[in-house]
């Protein structure tokens, strides 16, 4: 089973201050083509992330301006969280569980990456589309007696 940190490598660590501008976020998050910053006080501890649900429900369509409103008042702050050892079966259940979309994952107390619940279940769909392929060319292979069964 695959766990999280394998999925990290490359990932961008997109964190912002909370005192930045729901504006300044999105255009962060549209320069990065990600849906979720963390949120990060001065010595980089989480402090909650904001999400593009939180600029449609929390900014949008309370009708705050988003060069003026700060993240710190609209973003997410309970935040669930996952950690490098875990796999990602288990975070694909609770993450949908939950209805969350983005992960961020921690670990010893630092920022490690953003993973969205598509990145999550691309590559579990990936997996389970090479097994198939290996299971077919078996079942192929034995059929021809080029293998045994």
């Amino acid at each position: 089973m695959k766990l999280i940190s394998e999925l990290l490598e490359g990932r961008p660590r997109v964190t912002l201050p909370p005192h930045s501008t729901v504006l300044a976020a999105a255009r962060v998050m549209t320069d990065y083509q990600v849906g979720a910053v963390l949120v990060v006080d001065d010595e980089g501890r989480a402090m909650g992330i904001f999400t593009e649900r939180d600029l449609m429900t929390r900014v949008i369509v309370a009708g705050l301006d988003p060069s003026r409103t700060l993240i710190e008042r609209v973003m997410t702050r309970e935040m669930f969280h996952g950690t490098p050892d875990r796999h990602l079966v288990e975070t694909a259940r609770e993450m949908q569980s939950r209805h969350i979309r983005h992960l961020p994952v921690l670990g010893n107390g630092r920022f490690l990456g953003m993973l969205s619940l598509r990145d999550i279940l691309r590559e579990l769909l990936s997996d389970k589309t090479r097994e198939v392929e290996e299971l077919t060319a078996y079942i192929q292979a034995s059929e021809l007696g080029e293998g045994t069964v």
